[in-house]
């Protein structure tokens, strides 16, 4: 349904060090991890609001002098978010068509936001710990730890308001 790739290059952190980095940061976004080759994963999570299963793949790379992140993120249909809308469909359809262009464009921010947070965490200040914080790394939330973007009022992830 939605798939995004980039491949970015990250000077000065071994490949170790990234792999604990990312592995880290994507469990805490709330995915399901699986190893799937050597620096090679994969990650899924249900998006219950749209009926949607966010999924990436992750592979990270020796480079001269840092290392190169390939990561592609996509969105799947679930069974009962595609049963969910055929009824609505069926039942309101004006109401079913406007409601799946704010789901897609609501599941589009959502992946755009996600991906910008990983990448900002990535960058910023690449030798440190991953538990570590920076200026230009967004906050976790307070309830579940995620990355709370700035224009976030509440978590996706747990619902808790972000000055909660």
């Amino acid at each position: 349904m939605l798939e995004k790739r980039e491949v970015r290059f990250v000077p000065g952190v071994s490949r170790d060090d990234m792999w604990a980095k990312a592995w880290d940061w994507w469990t805490r976004q709330g995915f399901a991890l699986t190893k799937s080759g050597p620096y090679r994963c994969h990650g899924a999570s249900f998006y219950a609001r749209i009926g949607l299963r966010r999924e990436f793949d992750l592979i990270i790379d020796e480079a001269n002098g840092g290392c190169t992140v390939d990561l592609t993120f996509r969105a799947v249909l679930t069974e009962e978010g595609l049963i969910a809308g055929a009824v609505t469909a069926v039942v309101l359809w004006p109401i079913a068509v406007l409601g799946g262009a704010v789901s897609y464009s609501e599941y589009e921010t959502d992946a755009r936001n996600l991906l910008l947070a990983f990448w900002l965490f990535v960058a910023a200040n690449p030798g440190a710990p991953s538990a570590s914080q920076t200026p230009s790394m967004p906050p976790p939330c307070k309830g579940c730890g995620s990355a709370l973007l700035p224009d976030w009022k509440v978590c996706p992830y747990c619902g808790r308001a972000k000055d909660a």
